[in-house]
């Protein structure tokens, strides 16, 4: 939908001012919401709603919707009269414009919406909110039958009613499909904010997919052949947003497949933007042919499948097939479910769309409003009413009407009968005197009734259907809401036309639509614009134009000022994630990217060169640490990951409660990848197998939209450098999976469900929805958990602000409970404080009073690997924040609205209700790993072991480094012997001084448990040790037991690496040295003695360098344990 302008000036319409009002508002536009409130009993089964019985009633407006009809309504007015309710499952709004832009992120979600609650609470009077969706209206008794949008068993009943006085329905529309076989399950739509998301990541899936090894020509055209069906503005818009995201940014990403791409635009109509002026239409359809955009008109869509689409062309007759990678439709829309239900009742049931007269009231429906999408204005014909007028006119009751007498009652038929105005344009007359002109051009002095009718016979030709567009809902919120605002002054003055069919005046002026214009984008920084008074406009200046008055529009400053920087600064491809109250997002595929040479820019080679092939599996802190700091041009670099972003993880708990937008901590992994010299590629797919023995990999891809029908693939390598991370560990906690939210990749019990269904398709399709459903609900990660949490976080609020659930239940939902009293825990439970008493206590000043906070940890102090001044800073932080901390209790079940924990101390077990719950409890090996290791001998560890130099044991070739992997550090007493061996050169059986010191270096770099035993027991040096070992120790020499005996508690300071991002990333980077310098280190060796061998290693080993660790705890204070023991708080 286009729109030009948001604001309109207000005509005057309506009716009846009751004494105490109340309203109710039913809308929902394209993401729009519905807001819903219950005052009266009734007699229906489902709960009636009745929270103001001791107080003076006002009438209530039911409002059904927050799209544009809707927010607009509930911006202008004045709820200090009324009893204002709003029912929507979407508690934002959405400037759907925009729409188009967000999908290849010209704009970023989060800048084109805008909570209801924020918009609400601005406003003159209380206006109540419900998350809820309207599944009837029953019109008979004046009420909306609701179910709250929630799938939560806390609620014990979801569904309830909503009495109204007025009703205002503002639902929008939905996608018009005209039943074409297919559409719904292999088109994509653009009608909310997650379609635009959806397809952001389906263009990117479209492009990994093609890049996958082992694909055909064909195969690859087919995946990056999109196509658009619908030529109007937003088709048209999408179309060219397509392709300035490909010419500017994909095609630097994957240089490989840029001259397969293909888009092509299906229009049925002969022209595309037939809406709009022919010069314009012209205009795009030339742009779009120099931009190489196929513009397919005279074309009818028969049906889609998942592979191609088939097409009648009208002209010929003719049928064809069309092979696609991702279709995208847009094609009008049409009644939704429930308006359809309604008009039944009312007696429209022959009708396409809900019809209101002039002043929006729903026809055959008192007290009820219909605006948006969802309704049309039928204007009343004149002809149906020309007695009526003539009479009213001919006020000495002749017969015959003279000028003076028509032009005492024209600006009432002007006003009442638009189409006259129109049809005065249409003949070019300059006065509506000029009607009653003789068929010669002469001019009457009157008229009889016969000559009346003939010369307004063909007035009604020039009706109009005014366009469903965001610009004509907007114009009818506003003018109904100033109906309601100013009802007892028109009852009292009535200010409409005359009624010509009863005595005196309507209260109210009709509405009447103003057209400020529409504009279409056409990629390039070149736009289309269509404006008042037949000026058309096409070019660079039209985009400027186009973006400052959609940036002026913005329904709040953020978002004013939000669309205005993404509008004229360029971004990143695959910025931010959606995320209005909740949005989630998986690709990270927004704005504006990259210069310089791309990723598969090929390395410079010598003539018969072989170089060795390296795999990494991973793109965490590991495997991006390792990507970044290789330089060496000796290898081919393959990089595998289902993820084809880099994410700062840290910074989880923070986009949790919006803190830290997610765009602000990913960066797409082509982008890192992209360095001169250097042959590094990128494959978006998972590793399932590794087989070590013939130095393989095994993957599957990850994108839903292949369809080249290749799913898998496998790979070789000379070296294998496996960074895949670590899971979320539930310790086998039963319920933990099903019910908890994770920070961190959750356990894939089920991994294989959805592999497993695409090999029993033939099943049905059934399986494959029920299994494609746990995959969304249960296999999100990184961001995409963060999102998710804080989606729930909102969903709370939402139903705990729902007026069917008992003070027990709203305390329940509004109980989250963390598990694990770490770094992450103990973050996400100070931001959700902060979130809660900043922001959402503002937005649900209602509910605030019963949220709780509990953070459940097993040990006996939270952020227990700290410094001991920082876990009671911490617990002491909390207790004043109202954060119940409870310690030493083990959660041993989660239900779906339970956690049932046991008190370490007494044994006692007992159960606490929750609304959501967090598990941060640590990590666990992969099952791909698990496998890998039972392969190589480690069955009987928990996480995969490697030497000092990250390579696995067991299985040459192969490296192991981030969470997956942990360091088998070698014990010195198991070396002991041949440490004097190699020292003892004399093979006196004692170490002379200079013998001790020509291997104590060697020593103390091969065994860094040494170095921390020194510390330990506060010495400077191994001379120290030796000193007060139970030996002999004369300073000049040193025998073989006193040797032994000072080295001997040397092992017990062996300590294993923390699984961190600080550990991961040096890892990488260590890694990636060794790779520079292999050829280097292989001539020259640099690492310490080999005392169970000749010669020393090529490499120093990994040594870990802590540089400190932090605890956001929320109030803008943190605790920093840093080296040298110093603790920072505050």
């Amino acid at each position: 939908m286009t729109i030009s302008s948001f604001f309109i000036r207000a005509s005057r319409a309506f009716h009846d001012h009751p004494v105490a009002p109340k309203l109710l508002l039913l809308a929902t536009v394209s993401g729009g919401g519905v807001v819903a409130y219950a005052e009266s009993q009734s007699d229906v089964s489902s709960p009636l709603i009745d929270s103001n019985q001791n107080e003076v009633k006002k009438k209530r407006v039911v409002v059904l919707g927050t799209g544009w009809a809707g927010t607009s309504f509930l911006k202008h007015v004045d709820a200090s009269h009324y009893d204002v309710q709003v029912v929507s499952p979407r508690n934002y709004f959405a400037f759907t414009p925009l729409l188009p832009s967000i999908t290849c992120g010209t704009v970023e979600a989060r800048s084109i919406v805008e909570p209801v609650r924020n918009m609400i609470k601005k406003r003159n009077g209380e206006i109540k909110y419900y998350e809820a969706e309207c599944v009837k209206i029953d019109a008979a008794n004046k009420n909306v039958h609701l179910r709250a949008n929630t799938d939560n068993p806390l609620i014990g009943t979801p569904e309830f009613s909503l009495e109204y006085d007025y009703l205002v329905v503002a639902m929008g529309a939905q996608v018009n499909t005209f039943n074409t076989p297919g559409v719904k399950e292999n088109c994509h739509f653009l009608k909310e904010v997650e379609d635009a998301q959806k397809i952001r990541r389906s263009v990117i899936d479209c492009f990994e997919t093609a890049v996958l090894p082992g694909l055909s020509e064909e195969e690859q055209r087919r995946n990056l052949h999109f196509v658009i069906v619908g030529g109007g503005p937003t088709g048209v818009e999408f179309a060219a947003e397509l392709h300035d995201y490909f010419q500017e940014d994909l095609v630097k990403l994957y240089p490989m497949v840029k001259d397969l791409v293909k888009i092509t635009l299906i229009q049925s109509g002969d022209h595309i933007l037939n809406m709009f002026d022919e010069r314009i239409s012209n205009f795009a359809e030339t742009k779009f042919q120099r931009d190489g955009i196929d513009v397919q008109t005279g074309c009818r869509v028969v049906s889609v499948s998942d592979k191609e689409i088939k097409v009648k062309v009208k002209s010929k007759g003719e049928v064809c097939f069309v092979p696609h990678g991702m279709v995208v439709w847009s094609t009008g829309v049409g009644t939704r479910p429930v308006v359809r239900d309604f008009m039944e009742q009312v007696g429209q049931a022959n009708r396409r769309v809900l019809v209101t007269d002039e002043w929006l009231r729903v026809k055959g429906c008192d007290d009820v409003y219909a605006i948006g999408d969802c309704a049309t204005i039928n204007q009343r014909k004149i002809m149906e009413d020309i007695v009526a007028i003539f009479a009213a006119a001919d006020k000495d009751k002749s017969g015959t009407l003279t000028v003076a007498e028509f032009r005492d009652v024209v600006d009432d038929i002007i006003i009442r009968y638009p189409q006259v105005e129109h049809y005065l344009q249409s003949k070019h007359m300059q006065d509506v005197t000029d009607l009653l002109k003789d068929s010669k051009g002469n001019d009457r002095k009157e008229v009889n009734i016969e000559e009346f009718k003939l010369a307004l016979s063909l007035v009604d030709s020039q009706r109009k259907s005014l366009p469903a567009t965001a610009q004509v809902a907007a114009q009818q919120g506003t003018y109904l809401s100033n109906c309601f605002n100013r009802r007892e002054q028109c009852e009292a003055n009535p200010e409409g036309p005359q009624r010509f069919k009863g005595s005196g005046q309507h209260n109210f002026l009709p509405f009447r639509y103003k057209h400020f214009g529409q504009f279409a984008p056409l990629g390039g920084e070149e736009a289309a614009a269509e404006l008042p008074g037949d000026w058309v406009s096409m070019g660079h200046s039209t985009q400027w134009l186009w973006y400052s008055v959609y940036a002026s529009k913005q329904v709040s400053w953020r978002t004013r000022v939000l669309v205005s920087i993404s509008g004229y600064v360029t971004a990143t491809p695959y910025g931010s994630v959606p995320g209005t109250s909740g949005g989630s997002l998986a690709g990270f595929h927004e704005g504006r990217p990259f210069h310089g040479r791309t990723v598969y820019a090929e390395a410079a080679q010598s003539e018969g060169e072989l170089k060795k092939k390296v795999v990494v599996l991973g793109t965490g802190w590991a495997g991006v640490s390792f990507l970044k700091n290789l330089k060496s041009s000796s290898y081919d670099v393959e990089v595998v990951s289902p993820h084809n972003y880099f994410l700062f993880t840290p910074l989880l708990p923070s986009i949790t409660c919006g803190t830290v937008e997610p765009r602000s901590i990913v960066e797409p992994i082509r982008s890192i990848n992209k360095k001169k010299g250097l042959n590094i590629q990128f494959r978006e797919a998972a590793c399932y197998k590794i087989d070590p023995q013939n130095k393989k990999i095994y993957c599957r891809t990850t994108q839903d939209n292949n369809s080249c029908g290749k799913n898998e693939f496998s790979v070789d390598h000379d070296y294998l450098i496996i960074a895949m991370g670590a899971k979320a560990n539930t310790f086998n906690t039963p319920g933990v999976e099903e019910h908890a939210h994770f920070l961190k990749a959750c356990p894939d019990k089920f991994a294989s469900m959805k592999q497993m269904a695409r090999l029993v398709k033939w099943l049905g399709e059934e399986i494959c929805r029920l299994v494609q459903r746990w995959d969304e609900a249960n296999m999100e990660k990184g961001v995409e958990d963060a999102l998710k949490i804080r989606q729930s976080v909102i969903d709370c609020f939402e139903r705990a602000s729902l007026p069917c659930i008992t003070e027990e239940e709203r305390k329940n939902f509004l109980h989250f409970v963390v598990v694990g009293g770490g770094p992450a825990g103990v973050e996400f439970a100070a931001e959700l404080h902060d979130f809660v008493t900043a922001d959402l206590a503002k937005l649900y000043p209602s509910v605030i009073d019963d949220v709780s906070i509990t953070l459940l940890e097993a040990g006996d102090h939270i952020l227990n690997m700290f410094d001991t001044r920082i876990t009671k800073f911490a617990e002491e932080k909390f207790s004043r924040d109202g954060i119940q901390v409870k310690t030493g209790s083990q959660v041993v079940k989660v239900t779906a609205k339970e956690i049932s924990t046991k008190e370490r101390a007494t044994g006692q077990v007992s159960s606490t209700p929750y609304g959501m719950c967090l598990w941060a409890t640590g990590i666990g090996a992969r099952p791909e790993i698990i496998e890998f290791m039972k392969k190589i001998g480690q069955a009987n560890r928990r996480v995969l072991a490697t030497d000092e130099w990250l390579r696995v044991e067991g299985c040459d070739g192969v490296l192991a480094l981030g969470d997956c992997a942990t360091i088998n550090q070698r014990r010195i007493m198991e070396d002991i012997s041949h440490i004097i061996s190699k020292a003892d050169t004399s093979k006196s059986g004692t170490l002379s001084l200079k013998e001790f010191h020509g291997v104590i270096d060697d020593v103390m770099e091969r065994y860094p448990q040494l170095e921390l035993h020194l510390k330990s027991k506060q010495m400077s040096s191994i001379q120290d040790l030796l000193k007060n070992s139970s030996g002999k120790y004369s300073g000049t020499e040193v025998d073989i037991e006193t040797f032994k005996s000072a080295l001997s508690q040397a092992d017990s300071q062996m300590e294993n690496l923390p699984a961190t991002a600080q550990v991961a990333a040096q890892q990488g980077a260590y890694l990636a040295n060794c790779f520079n310098r292999m050829e280097e280190c292989e001539k020259y060796p640099e690492g310490p003695l080999r005392f169970r061998a000749e010669g020393r290693h090529r490499f120093h080993p990994f040594r870990y360098k802590h540089f400190g660790m932090f605890a956001p705890l929320g109030g803008d204070q943190t605790a920093a344990q840093l080296p040298g023991d110093w603790v920072s708080i505050g």
